[in-house]
């Protein structure tokens, strides 16, 4: 396989040093003819079962590198001699005297198919593979064009990295595999020496796509297990609810459990969506592949391509059809049911809780609570599925119509927090304050940056936090200003709107039922820590909920945990990611980001209309004491907690993000321009840069930077 691999890459005009190829000992007899005295040759094995799918000899058979002339033909006759009597070739290459050898990945072979890596180290190949030499390794994820590396040594440049990932991806499509490349580079000159399928990449093997889209404004950054563990199981009860809501057909709801447990996962300490598993939900809908259009263009989602063979019969189809008319129908009216009964219990719940004086009566109360929530909140699926469909039937006009929504929620905790400022800069820390605060708290306490976050300090557990942030902000008038321009909203704009106030209203009755989760296990922390079972209260976060039935000793654990997620932190927190079979985390100790080039014009999409030259504050880690006034943010993405820091800026720019992110729909109610899904921007921009930010193209420019 080798020898016909190195003959397909030379035809195709890939640098190859050069070569023969012996299809038996018998040819041994011409090899002076090409053999020089003053070159140094590779004898690699070329046999009929090496590298092949059902089975790997690699290493097996011999192979010579460095070898003279004088012991060519020796050493020819040794690779022979390794095959035992099965069929094979040998191959003859020039050495190249390389400056740097390695290993290229197409996939990684642990099974993440969007990963190149790239093993490199100084001089000839045979001491890395014997290492001789310290080598470093380059980890390339193709969806979201981003490096880090891991080793002693940065020793690609830009270009070699760039040239190695494009040969990568070329020689892949030649073979339409992913392959195992050895490569030689002298004078900054790439030679491709062998190329050979990677053999524990396995065909038929489940594919499992991991998508942050939207999902990344919830779980920014790093998520502790006991928020994972949360996480997974409202959207495991939540989407069981809708499909059994939507087919009525208990075999098909336990056809999908694998697939409905599986709705999201955690990979390197991060959030995902398994989006294969979405399109299996997506699928039993009418249109399907029009309504899966529609919802990755409303939710960012990047990479369009649908990696899933869910089928489903016609009478499903037509009951689901029918079903789904039903709901869309009903919808609104469904949603304001659902929010007033959860105002109404609300209390109940908060009560609940408050009388309960052990971890098992704890447990016991987030269960009762979650299962009652979850078997009615799926209507807010709908919902979503009703405002993307109404906001797409709006059409281009949508930027300038979907704002100026009387009375979203998202804006009503700026708005008292505003009225709070106004108090506290007037009267100080007065009786008036303290009341307003209190109820501030009591209504608005768990909306904060990462408030999806059990382990996140909000104003409710960390009221001091509020104070802090009330001490040092300023007042601002007319804090929601924008208008419609006098454009008239059509049936379409009408019903978006109403789908996105909904939308907004879930969100902040989500953001509370959050609140009781965080509040149920900081008390069950705080009894683990009297009983002497954690070190700190906090610690609880990092215990998966099972873990927590049958209380223990779990410092030691603990302790491993917060090393496993300190090494999370380090790892670059990419868009997507394709697995085979497993997901797999990983963790280094020190690893280093590696950008490629410099660019200064980006595209993304115009959500929130406007254009202005201002100066970046570039938002990483976000918390509420940022000082965003007259700055234009630039982030990976927001969440409804960053209406505080978005109040204050000029615009915002947003790595990810669609026409209904949080980003859109809080900037466009607050006046300030946005474009968002701007694809690179935190790679190549700096706190001080000067940009210019056009909404209408979706155009923006680095125009001077620091």
């Amino acid at each position: 396989m080798k020898a016909q691999n190195l003959t397909i890459l030379q035809s195709n005009k890939f640098n190859i040093p050069e070569f023969r190829i012996l299809n038996s000992i018998d040819e041994l007899g011409n090899i002076d003819d090409y053999i020089e005295y003053n070159k140094r040759y590779a004898i690699r094995s070329s046999c009929s079962v090496e590298d092949n799918e059902s089975e790997s000899h690699a290493g097996e058979f011999e192979t010579f590198l460095n070898i003279t002339k004088s012991d060519v033909k020796e050493k020819v006759q040794k690779v022979f001699e390794s095959y035992n009597g099965k069929t094979g070739r040998v191959i003859i290459q020039e050495m190249i005297d390389a400056d740097l050898s390695g290993v290229l990945f197409t996939a990684n072979p642990i099974g993440i198919l969007n990963e190149i890596v790239i093993v490199t180290g100084k001089g000839l190949g045979e001491n890395i593979v014997e290492d001789k030499v310290d080598t470093t390794t380059y980890y390339y994820n193709t969806d979201d064009k981003k490096y880090y590396f891991s080793g002693k040594d940065d020793l690609l440049s830009d270009s070699l990295l760039g040239t190695l990932v494009e040969k990568a991806i070329s020689i892949k499509e030649l073979f339409n595999n992913n392959m195992d490349i050895e490569f030689a580079i002298k004078s900054n000159d790439i030679f491709i020496l062998q190329a050979r399928p990677i053999t524990t990449l396995k065909k038929n093997s489940k594919i499992i796509t991991l998508d942050n889209s939207n999902i990344v404004e919830s779980y920014p950054g790093i998520s502790l297990p006991l928020t994972q563990d949360f996480a997974k199981e409202i959207y495991y009860k939540v989407f069981r609810s809708l499909v059994r809501r939507l087919t009525q057909d208990e075999g098909l709801v336990r056809t999908l459990n694998n697939d409905l447990k599986h709705m999201v996962e955690c990979c390197n300490g991060r959030m995902y969506y398994n989006i294969s598993n979405w399109y299996s939900i997506l699928k039993l809908l009418p249109f399907d592949n029009k309504i899966i259009s529609i919802w990755q263009e409303m939710l960012g989602v990047q990479n369009k391509e649908v990696s899933n063979t869910f089928t489903v019969d016609k009478k499903t189809k037509k009951k689901v059809l029918t079903q789904a008319f039903k709901l869309l129908r009903n919808c609104q009216d469904k949603m304001s049911h659902l929010n007033s009964e959860f105002e109404r219990k609300l209390p109940i719940y908060e009560d609940l809780i408050e009388k309960c004086e052990s971890i098992s009566t704890l447990l016991s109360t987030y269960k009762i609570i979650m299962n009652s929530l979850t078997e009615v909140w799926d209507i807010t699926l709908v919902n979503d599925m009703y405002t993307f469909l109404f906001t797409a039937l709006s059409g281009k006009k949508a930027k300038e119509q979907l704002k100026n929504i009387k009375n979203i929620d998202s804006m009503k905790p700026v708005i008292a927090l505003n009225n709070l400022v106004r108090i506290y800069s007037k009267q100080g820390c007065s009786v008036l304050y303290k009341i307003q605060e209190e109820e501030y708290i009591k209504k608005y306490g768990d909306r904060c940056v990462g408030e999806l976050k059990l382990e996140t300090k909000t104003y409710r557990t960390n009221p001091e936090l509020l104070y802090n942030y009330i001490i040092n902000a300023e007042y601002i008038a007319n804090l929601n200003n924008s208008d419609n321009n006098g454009i008239r909203d059509n049936i379409f704009t009408v019903r978006a709107k109403s789908g996105i106030k909904n939308r907004e209203i879930s969100r902040l009755n989500r953001t509370k039922i959050f609140g009781l989760a965080r509040n149920i296990m900081l008390r069950v922390g705080e009894l683990l820590e009297y009983d002497g079972y954690i070190d700190n209260f906090r610690d609880v976060f990092y215990l998966y909920f099972n873990e927590l039935i049958e209380p223990k000793d779990y410092k030691d654990l603990i302790k491993i945990r917060k090393e496993q997620y300190k090494g999370f932190e380090n790892i670059p927190n990419f868009s997507r990611l394709e697995f085979l079979d497993v997901i797999t985390d990983k963790n280094f100790d020190t690893i280093q980001s590696k950008k490629m080039g410099r660019h200064t014009e980006f595209f993304g999409i115009g959500s929130s209309l406007g254009k202005l030259i201002g100066e970046v504050i570039k938002i990483d880690n976000p918390t509420t004491d940022v000082d965003t006034k007259y700055k234009i943010i630039v982030t990976e993405s927001t969440d409804p907690g960053w209406v505080f820091m978005i109040k204050n800026c000029s615009g915002v720019i947003a790595e990810r993000g669609s026409m209904l992110s949080h980003t859109a729909i809080i900037t466009r109610e607050l006046g300030k321009p946005s474009v968002v899904n701007v694809k690179g921007i935190m790679d190549n921009i700096q706190t001080g840069d000067i940009v210019e930010l056009d909404a209408y193209t979706g155009i923006i420019k680095i125009l001077k930077d620091i």
